[in-house]
């Protein structure tokens, strides 16, 4: 199972670079227009990729008609057009049945590590670890407004859409 492990800021700005550039750019190209190292440009492809919002094609990546609607997009029509994507990826989908599973309606930090753990989510290379996966799984779960995380408590619940 796989979680984008990237920032949602760089992500979108890399969006909005490539539209720029009109939608379509050679990678290497980009990368080195933006002073970016292929090895930094890689997570944010794979995560565009894993959206449905680019397309990497021979060295090439351009913006797929969801990218386009997305970049045209307000913020919150943004936000919920990340909803259905991201509550659709296997992780999230296991990890919302989890907390409606759960008898208090959330689940901790610990349980989402378990969870993580036994679920091969895992970045190739990462330093943090299970740790650093709750870290991804926060940030996209926040920025698609699927989870709502409480630091006090280190515990997430399901975030109510309207």
């Amino acid at each position: 199972m796989d979680i984008p492990k990237v920032h949602y800021s760089v992500l979108v700005g890399f969006l909005e670079i490539l539209n720029d550039l009109g939608g379509k750019s050679d990678i290497a190209g980009i990368a080195s227009r933006q002073g970016l190292e292929l090895d930094d440009l890689l997570p944010i492809l794979d995560s565009g990729e894993m959206l449905g919002l680019i397309q990497v094609t021979s060295g090439d990546v351009s913006i797929t008609e969801k990218g386009h609607l997305f970049i045209a997009a307000s913020p919150k029509v943004q936000k919920k057009m990340l909803r259905d994507v991201v509550i659709n990826l296997e992780a999230f989908r296991k990890l919302v049945e989890l907390v409606k599973q759960s008898e208090k309606g959330r689940i901790t930090k610990d349980e989402v590590i378990q969870f993580v753990s036994n679920h091969d989510i895992t970045t190739p290379n990462a330093d943090g670890g299970d740790s650093n996966e709750f870290n991804w799984i926060i940030e996209w779960g926040r920025q698609a407004l699927v989870f709502n995380y409480d630091a006090n408590e280190e515990s997430i619940s399901i975030r109510s859409f309207r």
